[in-house]
């Protein structure tokens, strides 16, 4: 099925490429946070076997918090996927942080997640953190995919913005919609499906009527992953967006590389 004609942009933003990550890696470990720098270096070697090194993006994660998420937040994993997507963003986001948004039948208060917070800020279960298990609701995942597209209509930068889902949206006409409305914006859509989620499938191949492919796919059986297999995953189509998104007009190449 195709999910957006083609038309001009609706909004641009600036391509500008910096020297390495965004933040200096190294100050992290001598502020205690090893694993994190490792987790963005791993995201770096990811991003420079691609030729994107420097890029500059803000990042955004929204992570699906439906009921059949549950074990996921339970475990820990969603809190160690929290932390390879800072990991991931250090490379990007020059303010090194990453604003963490929540979504189910509703948009959820999120956090904007940096160095300073994002130990335990999913939480396990309390008032403060990010998980409310006694309220886990549907799959909206068009309230998510709006928020997007909102976010990307007023960025100077393009956003690079990935979503967390293990279920088929409770309506695909809505989340369709949804989607194909980012495709004029200078947003890149890496959606990281846990399990088989058909309609992201339907995404990823109903793109050719769009004036930039902006979907991409990638299904893991369960959050039970690599950081090296989080940054591949997360890396994987965003060199051919830029390209795309600049010939397309999204992207200005302001600056030189």
């Amino acid at each position: 099925m195709a999910f957006g004609m083609k038309s001009g942009p609706a909004h641009t933003a600036r391509l500008i490429y910096g020297a390495g990550a965004a933040v200096d890696v190294s100050s992290l470990r001598s502020a205690g946070h090893g694993m994190l720098a490792s987790r963005a270096d791993v995201a770096g070697e990811s991003l420079a076997r691609r030729g994107l090194t420097g890029i500059r993006a803000r990042c955004v994660l929204m992570l699906d918090h439906s009921g059949s998420m549950g074990h996921y937040y339970r475990s820990g994993a969603v809190q160690e996927l929290v932390e390879r997507a800072l990991g991931f963003a250090l490379q990007l986001d020059a303010d090194g942080k990453i604003p963490v948004i929540p979504w189910d039948s509703r948009l959820r208060d999120g956090a904007v997640v940096g160095v300073a917070n994002y130990r335990g800020v999913v939480g396990s279960g309390g008032r403060r953190g990010l998980w409310q298990p006694r309220d886990m609701q549907g799959t909206a995942l068009d309230l998510a995919l709006a928020r997007i597209r909102s976010q990307a209509s007023v960025s100077d930068l393009p956003l690079f913005a990935m979503v967390v889902t293990d279920g088929e949206p409770d309506s695909q006409s809505k989340a369709a919609s949804a989607c194909a409305e980012t495709a004029r914006y200078p947003v890149f859509l890496k959606f990281l499906a846990l399990g088989r989620v058909r309609f992201l499938d339907q995404l990823e191949r109903g793109q050719p009527g769009r004036l930039v492919p902006n979907v991409r796919v990638t299904t893991f059986p369960t959050l039970a992953m690599s950081d090296a297999q989080f940054a591949e995953a997360m890396a994987d189509g965003w060199e051919t967006w830029v390209a795309a998104a600049t010939t397309a007009g999204i992207l200005r190449a302001d600056a030189a590389r």
